[in-house]
């Protein structure tokens, strides 16, 4: 969002339309086509995994291009560079949601589709060794995008971005430690402390229960 401000202004636009001042909901998942847009965009613009976290092998011998990959070889999913491909993704580092504007499947109904040309990205894996976890995932990441969205605005510190290829090396890639600042949006603060001190009363400093919600006792 601090890269790419003009993405910010229009999350924060349907947020507004749909949710006003109270947070958005799982309930609100259909109705914010551009923030599940935004999401798979996030996804692809820069997969935390970028080798696809889990190699595969193959059960029998197979041809590629004219390669042999033996029976058994390994296999890594090049997340980052499948990713990044112009003749999927024309402009491929160029952030664009819009990317996604006609695509209401969710990220589980693309990852397990028989059809690759309709995946919008790998970040979950590939074939059918897939990350079990995406349900949670998606549903976790709509809710603190579209709130922290809903909440505050990002910019760059003295209008000096943070450089995008600077990445931290390893299994999981993210961006190496930058400044950035980050507001209340207009009217928001009052609500955000209140929402706060509510998790205060439920949660420990580490984010434990200390009384379990009805809903969880069961």
């Amino acid at each position: 969002m601090i890269l790419f401000p003009e993405c910010q202004k229009k999350a924060q636009a349907q947020i507004e339309a749909v949710c006003g001042d109270r947070l958005p909901e799982m309930e609100d998942f259909d109705s914010l086509p551009y923030i599940r847009s935004t999401m798979k965009e996030v996804f692809r613009w820069l997969p935390a995994a970028t080798l696809g976290a889990v190699p595969h092998a193959v059960t029998q011998d197979d041809y590629y291009m004219g390669y042999l990959i033996p029976k058994g070889a390994g296999v890594i999913n090049n997340a980052y560079t499948i990713s990044s491909d112009p003749s999927r993704y024309p402009d491929p580092r160029r952030f664009d949601p819009d990317r996604y504007k006609d695509d209401h499947n969710t990220i589980a109904e693309t990852a397990t589709s028989s059809d690759v040309n309709v995946r919008d990205h790998f970040t979950f894996g590939a074939g059918r060794r897939i990350c079990q976890g995406m349900h949670v995932a998606e549903r976790s990441l709509f809710l603190g995008m579209s709130r922290l969205l809903w909440a505050f605005d990002f910019h760059p510190v003295s209008g000096k971005a943070p450089d995008p290829t600077r990445l931290t090396q390893g299994f999981l890639a993210t961006p190496e430690k930058y400044e950035a600042v980050i507001r209340p949006r207009e009217g928001r603060a009052l609500e955000i402390r209140k929402i706060w001190e509510d998790a205060q009363s439920v949660l420990d400093g580490e984010g434990q229960w200390l009384v379990l919600p009805d809903e969880l006792k069961s």
